[in-house]
């Protein structure tokens, strides 16, 4: 709020007059003439401006017509005493929302503010909506040419102009370029336990770590094919050589560990390719992929598979198990055999990423053969990802999938006995950084069967409810304790007190310390 008038107790009687935290008001300014006031406007960008018309060195018409030609937002309220139609005219050409005259009653200032926030809030709600529809269309807009062009180096589209142009919008040359595979190794985990199961804030904070780590260097971009397969194709006019190519590869993923603590592979294409032959320059890179360790040596991620006598278990040989396991709908047996035949895997000393394929497949064909028999239908969502690469990931999606065959056969107790007591350790871990891993892990149902029966019995997500229960606990503590916002953070789970803030706002409409003041009426 700004209040720019030359006479001080004039200025004093508008800021005595008004109870300011009634309307929301956190900032109230002043300023003595025209010029002083358009400067506080520039620098503070008030909601509203309380204006005289008769002010040294720029009077109150000069300063209206500059609010106009600079375009400002700010709500006008003329408080002058001078009952002069010029006067009247300015205002109104300045879109002001009244004019009051001096000596002036504390009802008179009260109405005409609350008609200026109304007005400045339309404003500023429409503003927000705009930008939030441009942000949204170029959102689509990149995600449709992320998909287009994922679709042409998986080879499943024929080249056109149209991938050229795309090459064009990201900055790269059409003509050199260089391309690397990369896969995740740690992905589930980090979704699950940093960013709430929320797989696209995720990539958000992959892509941006991934433009600040190369942004010096020349045009870059990162591509999703899928959830585990990435692809990053940089400028090669400003490499010049394969080993600066790999070094680049290495910030990147240097900086994911470093920021997120995400580990990744990376193969890489060693000749340059054009828009036309980066298909062929994909599947090079991915060849040179799947013959890494999947196992993390002293050098990090990526090192060669080396040598290996030792003959590769087969996964299939754990079938009479596991049906049996299936057959007594016993979840702990079904982890122990599959926990058994990774540990089987680690005793070997090295298994190369085209070695963990070759298990997954031989998974994958078991659990749709079992699907079929129980369920008589195709099993498309009961597969492992054929490029995790990480054997933890892999144990743990593979357990998921066999759990999820005795739900779908309906071998899970029925109504709330299964999930109530879920919701139960909820309302007392709420506190705890819960994941659906964590809670799989814990109750023995997959992560998609505990979505799934959570959101039909209580008509909300595990997370959602998880996030209203710490809001509440929040809106108590803030309500009823001189906890600092940090402090409150800390204490229901929340170690970005900024992250706090937000989704605080989101839930409550108000901020944290707002929502303080409103509800002990200060």
């Amino acid at each position: 709020m700004l209040i720019a008038d030359d006479e001080e107790h004039v200025r004093e009687g508008i800021e005595l007059s008004i109870d300011w935290a009634k309307f929301g008001v956190e900032q109230r300014l002043m300023a003595e003439n025209g010029a002083e006031a358009l400067q506080l406007l520039r620098e503070h960008k008030p909601a509203v401006l309380f204006c005289d018309m008769s002010m040294p060195e720029m009077n109150g018409m000069e300063l209206l017509q500059r609010i106009r030609e600079e375009g400002w937002d700010t709500q006008i309220i003329v408080v002058s005493g001078y009952d002069d139609f010029v006067y009247t005219k300015a205002a109104i050409r300045a879109q002001g929302v009244d004019y009051i005259l001096k000596p002036f009653r504390k009802a008179d200032l009260e109405q005409a503010l609350e008609r200026a926030i109304a007005a400045w809030s339309r404003k500023e709600n429409s503003l927000r909506d705009e930008r939030e529809t441009e942000h949204r269309l170029r959102q689509a807009g990149a995600l449709l040419d992320e998909q287009k062009l994922a679709l042409y180096l998986k080879g499943e589209a024929a080249y056109h102009e149209g991938i050229r142009s795309l090459i064009y919008k990201t900055g790269l040359s059409a003509e050199r370029m260089s391309a690397a595979f990369l896969l995740p190794q740690n992905r589930m985990e980090l979704v699950d336990r940093r960013f709430s199961g929320d797989g696209e804030l995720f990539w958000f904070a992959v892509n941006n770590i991934a433009h600040e780590a190369l942004r010096r260097y020349g045009s870059h971009y990162l591509c999703r094919i899928d959830e585990y397969q990435w692809v990053l194709l940089t400028s090669a006019e400003q490499q010049g050589s394969p080993d600066l190519h790999r070094s680049y590869i290495g910030k990147v993923t240097g900086a994911w560990e470093t920021t997120l603590g995400l580990q990744a592979l990376a193969g890489l294409c060693a000749k340059e390719a054009a828009v036309e032959s980066l298909p062929s320059a994909i599947q090079e890179a991915r060849a040179a992929l799947l013959q890494l360790s999947v196992f993390r040596a002293a050098g990090g991620a990526g090192a060669a598979h080396p040598a290996q006598s030792a003959k590769l278990p087969g996964f299939a040989a754990q079938e009479v198990l596991l049906l049996n396991a299936l057959k007594n709908k016993d979840k702990l047996y079904i982890a122990e055999i599959i926990r058994s035949f990774v540990q089987s895997l680690q005793r070997r000393g090295s298994l190369s990423l085209k070695e963990l394929q070759l298990c997954t497949s031989e998974a994958n064909l078991m659990l749709e053969k079992e699907a079929r028999q129980l369920t008589q239908k195709h099993a498309t969502d009961l597969s492992v990802p054929l490029w995790i690469s990480d054997l933890g990931e892999w144990e743990k999606s593979v357990v998921r999938q066999w759990w999820a065959l005795i739900e779908e056969e309906g071998g899970e107790a029925s109504g709330t006995r299964g999930i109530q007591p879920i919701r139960d350790y909820i309302d007392k871990h709420y506190h705890d950084n819960i994941s659906l891993s964590d809670l799989s892990e814990l109750f023995h149902f997959s992560p998609q069967y505990i979505a799934k029966k959570f959101k039909e019995l209580y008509n909300t997500t595990v997370m959602t409810y998880m996030t209203e229960l710490r809001m509440e606990k929040a809106a108590s503590l803030l309500t009823h304790t001189e906890l600092s916002v940090s402090e409150i953070a800390g204490m229901i789970g929340y170690a970005d007190e900024n992250y706090f803030s937000k989704v605080f706002k989101k839930q409550n409409g108000v901020p944290p310390l707002s929502y303080r003041k409103m509800h002990r009426g200060s």
